[in-house]
């Protein structure tokens, strides 16, 4: 008896150490999935919710977005500015968003690779942000992207901005982008490229993390914000690598991404340390720039336009014009409502606008010199626009063409165009039409050899501040109806260069029309 209770014992003993043993493994195989779980994961910073609850107790301003369709924003990462922070995403707090897409700039130039992201997910104090794994596999299709998990662990431009992420858009998923500072405009636009790509499918949001001016006293970074906030807003490109902010190729990407978008830049708020701390004898501090890429949910307006070729007012027609009035030449159409309706009614002018029409020495055989009065009369047919760039801009020398400009100004007419064939900053003119940027730039292949560099310098130019780049050309021979080989090469190259449209004129008669790369050349 004592034999078997010994041997149960003993079986009692063993069974509890095998059940402690399978405990054991258990918790040392659930510890080590936890662990594998954590150390895929990169932390929010900071992490404590009491932190980013009270940044959204402050009071907030608040703009009317709901009619609006925001594609991106720029967002401090200096969490002095927490409170900006919060009110940006305040005002996103109804949005619903497939994924966030959030680029900075890599501050310390750590890492292999020029563009860097990132596979893990984002431990927040509102739960876990997700990765976008599928859009991530489409980013990394290119060699210029690539995943560096460690340069995140201390890289504040993305690791403060998650939280606010996270809280605002619950079930939206996140990728984060961060550059060094050694990423050129051309690798920037690339990849605004690929993520517009991204966002033709699904609801996008792309923010740029970025701080403004740095190390100035207050009133100076006033200053620099205002030159930055101006050259965001009118897209001007060329502007942004000198701007006094951390990432220029941060905010470049966005802006790139934004135009492709069709998407207008809209303030919500501008301020800097030294204010926020109500410490404005600072001598150094760091400014902050929030606001939203806006596009209308209504559908856009489209822009009519509507375009004659060479007009002459001089001689015999200035005497029907004194006999029987503009009528004589515009009226019929006029009655018929034809000038109705058009955002931008547009003519070559064929001469100069002197004072009383006069001409001046010397006078050529074909000399033409128009009155003022007259050519405000045309705005009873709703002209409003005059390509100057032609063959007769100079027929009264640098006095006309100074009276012209100036005439022109004072009756309120928008031009473009030099004279002589120069290719210069009054090659052109930006006119807003139903919210957009139109380029409008006037060039003449009259005066001999057509300098296309200087065209494709002017186009990249406009380019890069519009919506859409629109070219007068003088040029082609008089009475032919057929255009030459010459003018389509150049016709061919403009629109290679980024121009949208081409209006020709100058042979007297209608040329042929033609589509090259879905652009018209009339």
């Amino acid at each position: 008896m004592k034999g078997y209770k010994l041997k149960l014992n003993i079986l009692t003993i063993l069974g509890l150490c095998f059940a402690g043993l399978i405990i054991f493994c258990a918790i040392y195989f659930l510890f080590l999935s936890w662990e594998k779980t954590r150390s895929n994961l990169h932390l929010s910073n900071p992490i404590e919710l009491d932190f980013f609850e009270t940044a959204f107790k402050f009071n907030k301003k608040e703009l009317k977005l709901e009619d609006k369709n925001i594609v991106a924003g720029i967002i401090p990462h200096h969490l002095l500015a927490a409170d900006l922070i919060a009110e940006f995403f305040y005002n996103l707090r109804d949005g619903d968003y497939d994924i966030v897409i959030l680029i900075g700039p890599n501050h310390f130039n750590t890492g292999d690779s020029e563009i860097i992201t990132s596979s893990y997910n984002w431990q927040t104090p509102y739960g876990i942000l997700e990765c976008d794994k599928k859009d991530l596999k489409k980013l990394l299709e290119t060699d210029d992207i690539h995943i560096e998990e460690g340069v995140f662990e201390n890289e504040h431009s993305i690791n403060s901005e998650v939280s606010f992420i996270k809280k605002t858009f619950p079930k939206a998923k996140f990728l984060p982008i961060i550059l060094k500072s050694s990423i050129d405009s051309t690798e920037a636009e690339n990849l605004a490229e690929k993520l517009f790509e991204l966002s033709k499918n699904k609801k996008v949001l792309v923010l740029a993390s970025v701080d403004f001016s740095h190390y100035k006293d207050s009133p100076t970074a006033q200053k620099n914000d205002k030159e930055s906030i101006g050259a965001i807003d009118d897209y001007d490109f060329d502007k942004v690598y000198n701007l006094d902010i951390d990432s220029p190729a941060s905010i470049y990407t966005l802006l790139k991404f934004s135009r492709l978008s069709g998407s207008e830049f809209e303030l919500l708020n501008n301020s800097n340390s030294a204010i926020l701390a109500d410490k404005l004898y600072i001598e150094s501090t760091t400014s902050y720039v929030t606001g939203y890429f806006t596009k209308s949910n209504s559908a856009p307006k489209a822009i009519k336009m509507l375009f004659f070729g060479d007009m002459m007012l001089d001689r015999g027609v200035d005497e029907k014009i004194k006999q029987y009035g503009l009528d004589y030449i515009f009226g019929q159409l006029d009655k018929e409502s034809f000038y109705k309706g058009y955002d931008l009614i547009s003519a070559n002018l064929e001469g100069a606008v002197t004072n009383n029409g006069e001409h001046y020495a010397p006078e050529k055989e074909f000399d033409f010199a128009f009155k003022p009065e007259i050519i405000a009369d045309l705005k009873k047919y709703n002209f409003n626009f005059f390509n100057l760039a032609n063959n007769h801009f100079g027929d009264q020398g640098a006095q006309g063409i100074s009276e012209t400009l100036k005439n022109l100004d004072d009756i309120g007419f928008n031009y473009a165009g030099c004279g002589n064939g120069i290719i210069s900053d009054c090659s052109s003119k930006i006119l807003i039409l139903e919210n957009k940027k139109i380029g409008m730039v006037g060039l003449t292949a009259f005066w001999g050899e057509f300098d296309l560099e200087k065209a494709k310098q002017k186009i990249s130019e406009i380019k890069n501040k519009t919506d859409i780049v629109i070219l007068n050309v003088h040029w082609g021979e008089e009475l032919d109806t057929q255009f030459t080989s010459y003018q389509q090469k150049i016709a061919y190259a403009l629109i290679d260069y980024g121009a949208d449209l081409i209006i020709g004129h100058h042979p007297h008669v209608v040329q042929g029309i033609e589509t090259y790369k879905n652009k018209l050349i009339f």
